[in-house]
């Protein structure tokens, strides 16, 4: 039995390591020998990994036979027009056998049709479901072209402390489209997006010790250069003790939309020292035990309430942008750092949203900043302490002016802005402001800071103290994430999460 063997390369365009014609030509040399015909029906054509190619034995087969077969017919051409003398009855048999052969290339010619055929529909089977070592990604190629479904990308090995997670729910953010579009945040091509989803553990590394395989988990992606972390893809791959375990009260589609928000809250909240992400069992830092430095000649004790904010310096705290997914986890983060009044700076048709998730006051964004002054004063009285901005840098200008409301002569107090978005203006007045900015990327660079906030936070959102988002715009396939771009980029979010299912 004759067996061509069709391996897999450059996938998914298989037929190019190998031409049609040549493929065709030495297939047809078979089909028309005997031994061939007699094995049309027999031949098998099947799909292994990584190259196309005619087997090496199978090739020389069939270069021989096409050289006898060549061989042969120039001497059957030569004889027919030397030997003059042939009777009728031998013409008819070499016309007769013309006429099969004609027949034989026909069939051939449809077969080989039919076998195209059936190559391209498993070609488009194995592009569908994914070869074990393939996946389906959107990339960007170039800053110059469009988002692109790239069906064969490489699904990459796990290091011993990393899982596997098979995405099923992917959130969008704006940092998405903007790298493309203005040319920041992407170091090579074709480059993968996505910074956080929600799916299921595929595989675990060999020294994983707190997720198993089928666990349901979200990931908040903060290691940008390594692609393998991105979750424009069908799997990503994610150091183990900075996953969260999805909470049984939270859907994989409110998990997709927790990682990046979350992080980015938790840094505000890290930032400002509440402590409410230390581990308490094995911190030195607590607020029953102390710190004590031994230098050569000094012994100094430090309590905790020298390390972290004080009591008295969690009265008041502003958030410019809480409808937004990043300003709502910092005002609940907020509450559970026991700050007395939490001021939200939204839009007032998210009023009851801001109470629900734990503002206590609530300031319209459309009014002028002079309306705006003198409601705040009248809130804060002696002054706003923490003024928090995720939006940008006209707003981040607007805080800073708050926090200099009401700060002057014998009442003069340092105050604290942090920057998620922007810093505020060099012009502006910052000489009794500590201005911090948000280093998301300590979530994976400090591990046990990453350790904490992770296993903190599930803690919240295990009890309810931490809600997740509610508002979804959902769409659908990885086409689905090239469409929610251009929404998102359109329209914008405003307490609202765009998620793809996969």
């Amino acid at each position: 039995m004759t067996q061509i063997q069709i391996t897999q390369s450059n996938f998914p365009s298989l037929k190019n390591s190998i031409s049609d014609s040549n493929l065709k030509r030495k297939l047809q040399d078979i089909y028309e020998s005997k031994d061939g015909h007699e094995n049309l029906d027999g031949k098998q054509i099947y799909l292994e990994k990584r190259t196309l190619s005619v087997s090496s034995t199978d090739s020389e087969d069939l270069e021989s036979k096409l050289d006898s077969k060549n061989i042969s017919s120039q001497e059957s051409e030569s004889e027919s027009e030397s030997d003059n003398d042939r009777q009728p009855l031998k013409k008819r048999r070499v016309i007769d056998e013309s006429i099969k052969e004609e027949e034989t290339i026909t069939d051939t010619q449809e077969t080989l049709k039919e076998s195209e055929q059936e190559l391209t529909s498993t070609e488009q089977h194995l592009i569908e479901n994914d070869d074990e070592n393939l996946q389906s990604a959107v990339v960007i190629k170039s800053f110059d072209e469009p988002f692109q479904i790239e069906k064969s990308y490489p699904i990459p090995d796990l290091n011993e402390h990393e899982v596997l997670v098979e995405n099923k729910f992917i959130g969008l953010n704006p940092i998405d489209w903007k790298g493309h579009k203005y040319r920041f945040g992407v170091y090579s091509f074709p480059w993968i997006q996505g910074r956080e989803s929600s799916g299921i553990v595929s595989k675990v590394g060999s020294k994983v010790e707190n997720l198993n395989k089928g666990d349901k988990v979200f990931i908040a992606s903060t290691s940008y250069r390594d692609l393998r972390t991105s979750t424009f893809q069908k799997f990503t791959i994610f150091d183990s003790r900075l996953v969260w375990k999805l909470p049984e009260n939270i859907s994989l589609k409110q998990g997709s939309a927790l990682g990046v928000g979350l992080v980015t809250a938790g840094s505000v909240l890290e930032e400002l020292n509440t402590n409410i992400f230390a581990n308490n069992d094995n911190d030195e830092t607590t607020d029953e035990k102390t710190e004590i430095d031994n230098d050569k000649n000094n012994e100094t004790t430090t309590t905790n309430e020298n390390k972290y904010l004080k009591k008295e310096d969690r009265k008041s705290i502003l958030i410019w942008g809480g409808s937004s997914g990043v300003g709502g986890y910092v005002i609940q983060l907020a509450k559970i750092a026991g700050f007395e009044k939490i001021i939200a700076v939204a839009s007032n048709k998210h009023k009851d949203h801001l109470f629900n998730i734990g503002a206590t006051h609530h300031l319209d964004r459309f009014k002028s900043i002079d309306e705006l002054s003198k409601e705040l004063l009248e809130i804060v009285p002696d002054g706003l302490q923490i003024g928090v901005d995720v939006v940008g840098k006209e707003t981040s200008n607007h805080v800073i002016d708050f926090l200099n409301l009401n700060n002057k002569g014998d009442n003069v107090k340092n105050k604290t802005f942090v920057g998620v978005v922007s810093k505020p203006s060099k012009e502006k007045d910052l000489s009794n402001i500590t201005t911090k900015e948000v280093f998301i990327k300590k979530f994976h660079e400090d591990l046990s800071h990453g350790e904490n906030l992770v296993n903190s936070t599930f803690k919240y959102l295990t009890s309810g103290e931490l809600k997740p988002q509610q508002n979804f715009k959902t769409y659908n396939g990885f086409e689905g994430i090239i469409e929610g771009l251009k929404d998102l980029e359109k329209f914008g979010a405003s307490n609202e999460k765009y998620v793809v299912e996969l």
